[in-house]
């Protein structure tokens, strides 16, 4: 082997390595911030559910979709580690469940198929699903099998997790419209290479581009 053909290699392999961890710095960094909007006590309780509605999704949906699903894992995680009132293992799975699939669907259902403006209503439809497929649907689940204490004394003893679903779901509808704006509108300030999800140089161009 050459020395240029080694060289070349090594360039290839630093620029894969580079390829890899700025989505992971990005997703630290997003995760990070939703992390501090919980220790910062920047929450306020949903009523009669046991769970609070706060800030964090704006960083947790704009950095997994930008990051993809490994940035999605991370950043779910950070932002549920530290949930108030002993329910962290409800907000990890919630919030994982719902950083995964903006990790996925961004990429690969938005970004892939959709030019602005439409890409803001691709957006907006995953953000509203991120809460009422992932979110939501975590925290009724997690609250019943880990924190079933929580679980009783918010919703009754014999509460069904759909009656969990049902009210925390009707306690974010702000929350949702308000992080659903909010982050169309970052979305449609950023630039269109800054748009594109930070692990899509493995795929192919798309409309998003």
């Amino acid at each position: 082997m050459s020395e240029n053909t080694k060289l070349d290699t090594r360039s290839q392999a630093v620029y894969k390595l580079a390829d890899l961890g700025r989505p992971v710095l990005t997703a630290l960094a997003f995760g990070g911030a939703a992390l501090l909007v919980v220790q910062a006590g920047l929450t306020l309780e949903i009523p009669n559910t046991g769970v609070v509605t706060d800030p964090r999704e704006i960083f947790t949906t704009t950095g997994a979709g930008l990051t993809g699903p490994l940035g999605g894992l991370l950043i779910g995680i950070l932002a549920g580690i530290r949930e108030p009132d002993g329910i962290a293992t409800a907000s990890v799975i919630a919030h994982v469940a719902g950083g995964l699939w903006m990790g996925f669907a961004y990429g690969k259902l938005v970004f892939r198929n959709l030019d602005m403006p439409w890409l803001l209503v691709g957006w907006a439809a995953i953000v509203v699903a991120y809460y009422y497929a992932f979110v939501v649907p975590g925290f009724a689940l997690g609250l019943s099998i880990f924190h079933s204490e929580t679980f009783v004394a918010e919703y009754g003893e014999g509460a069904s997790v759909l009656t969990a679903y049902g009210s925390i779901g009707k306690g974010v509808v702000p929350e949702v419209i308000f992080t659903t704006v909010f982050t169309m509108l970052i979305l449609a300030a950023l630039p269109a290479r800054v748009r594109r999800p930070a692990w899509w140089s493995f795929e192919p161009a798309s409309p998003g581009q």
